[in-house]
């Protein structure tokens, strides 16, 4: 895990500002937990970031996947599955650290970044010409 804040690259960008934008906001949240990391969170603290990822992924997740309907998008259900896995993973994180707030941001930090670099820098890259095809930037 790193202590060091997530910083956006171009090299993340899908070209749509508002899915952009959306993604940077998972920056922003990840940050924050990383920030808590270098005190001692408090539980309070915690179920706040999950709070916030929880609200993030309902309506980043609904807005990618309305697009893929709306263009019939050919890898909507190969994405879509990709979602239901980060929110399995998510549920599965809060449910074995309850007990334990701070092995609960460590790992949720962990989890996070590594999805979120994967899912932008792959699963995502690949509805790019979709999106552009039907004119959104």
């Amino acid at each position: 895990m790193t202590t060091s804040k997530l910083e956006w690259d171009k090299k993340y960008s899908v070209g749509v500002q508002q899915i952009d934008n959306q993604h940077k906001k998972m920056f922003d949240t990840i940050n924050r937990l990383i920030e808590l990391l270098t005190s001692k969170p408090t539980q309070s603290d915690v179920d706040s970031i999950i709070k916030a990822l929880v609200e993030y992924k309902q309506f980043h997740f609904k807005t990618e996947e309305d697009y893929f309907e709306k263009f019939n998008y050919e890898h909507k259900e190969e994405h879509k599955a990709k979602h239901r896995e980060f929110n399995v993973k998510l549920e599965t994180l809060v449910s074995l650290y309850k007990e334990d707030t701070i092995s609960l941001a460590f790992n949720l930090v962990n989890f996070l970044e590594d999805w979120l670099i994967d899912h932008l820098m792959v699963e995502d890259q690949k509805y790019v010409a979709c999106f552009k095809e039907h004119g959104l930037k």
